[in-house]
């Protein structure tokens, strides 16, 4: 009896790296987490102590600027997007 040894051909495009907007957002899920793991787990958490002020406050800062990294590649991929479909329209780039 013969052996038949069945290579599977893969369709589409090989997998690749993260981009940079999926590498942004999973930095900003990260802040987010370490914003929530800032926040008091004990009742109400009226009174924060000042180390957990700070602690608040720094990754506040981090999701902030996560969240303003990921909206500037959005609009780097938008503005790209937007030249490419006028360039192939023929109406020059944006």
């Amino acid at each position: 009896m013969s052996k038949i040894t069945v290579i599977p051909i893969r369709r589409g495009p090989p997998p690749s790296a993260p981009d940079a907007l999926q590498d942004v957002i999973v930095r900003r899920q990260i802040a987010e987490s370490a914003m929530l793991a800032a926040l008091p787990q004990q009742g109400a958490g009226i009174a924060l102590l000042m180390c957990e002020r700070r602690a608040l406050r720094a990754a506040m800062r981090d999701l902030s600027h996560y969240i303003d990294a990921e909206e500037a590649e959005l609009s780097r991929i938008a503005h790209r997007h937007a030249s490419r479909h006028m360039a192939q329209n023929g109406q020059g780039a944006a």
